[in-house]
């Protein structure tokens, strides 16, 4: 790596951790991404227990020193359950905001740069998409598509690009008219070119505010889907289908509902966190 380049970036995350400890709950943030993350990435091969394993003679038990969360109705660790679930709930999230960031990003570059018809076109279509509630849009094409990761995730991406094409398009419209830009364009640079080199890293600071943020949007979409039966089917564990497995038995063996609910909490208020840091730094 060039010096120059090396500096560059040290520029850049330099000041973030310095505000990560000015701020403990920005720090705090990162290191419960960390620890998703992680858990997402190696979660079963650390897990104490078999997450699908039943014993009955387990069912319903309290937390213990060998089940440190305790145990479900058919007797199978919850915290191994939840280890092994990050994958699931962080995989499929992180599927759809990539979908939905790649989507809208190439909409608001071509809407941004070329403007007049086709850009009111775009624009036109947004507008619709944005008509209806992100979380209600999911549901009724997840419910129209049927069960499955693949439908959740088309969902939850056709649901949400709108946001990332909305935000490219409007710092696209203001930098192709800086004077870099237009001596560009003079120049006879490719309309290619002036794009990748100009105005899309223009826009990447901002975008990777919106899907820090989008991330936990999408967390808790995969959750809510998953909690209605439209994601991860049982017995393989998810955060979302382990609240709907619990939501029995909130009265009798609350530990079910509890902590997976705590695990979805956490991640999505560190995403915003860590988001809202991001953007502090970036202004």
């Amino acid at each position: 790596m060039k010096k120059k380049d090396f500096c560059h970036q040290y520029k850049i995350i330099n000041p973030f951790w310095k505000k990560a400890l000015k701020k403990p709950f920005l720090g705090f943030s990162v290191i419960i991404i960390f620890v998703v993350f992680f858990a997402a990435a190696f979660g079963p091969f650390i897990a104490p227990h078999d997450p699908i394993k039943t014993d009955l003679s387990l069912r319903l038990a309290p937390p213990s020193l060998k089940y440190p969360l305790g145990n479900d109705s058919l007797g199978r660790c919850l915290f191994s359950r939840i280890l092994c679930g990050a994958r699931a709930s962080v995989g499929l999230s992180l599927a759809a905001v990539v979908i939905s960031s790649v989507f809208g990003i190439i909409i608001g570059l071509i809407s941004g740069f070329l403007g007049g018809f086709v850009d009111e076109f775009f624009m036109r279509i947004v507008d619709i998409f944005l008509s209806f509630p992100e979380m209600v849009a999911a549901m009724a094409v997840a419910g129209i598509l049927g069960h499955g990761t693949f439908n959740l995730v088309f969902a939850l991406a056709l649901a949400g690009w709108m946001r990332y094409a909305r935000l490219t398009r409007g710092i696209t419209l203001s930098v192709k008219e800086q004077d870099y830009v237009k001596s560009a364009m003079i120049s006879g640079v490719s309309k290619k070119a002036i794009i990748f080199r100009h105005i899309f890293p223009a826009n990447i600071p901002s975008l990777i505010v919106l899907i820090t943020i989008g991330l936990g949007k999408a967390l808790l979409g995969v959750s809510a889907l998953g909690f209605l039966g439209f994601g991860v089917q049982p017995p393989y564990p998810e955060w979302g289908t382990l609240l709907m497995e619990g939501k029995d038995y909130v009265l009798s063996a609350s530990h079910l509902a509890l902590y997976p609910g705590i695990a979805i909490m956490l991640t999505v208020l560190s995403l915003n966190l860590l988001g809202d840091g991001l953007r502090d730094m970036y202004d």
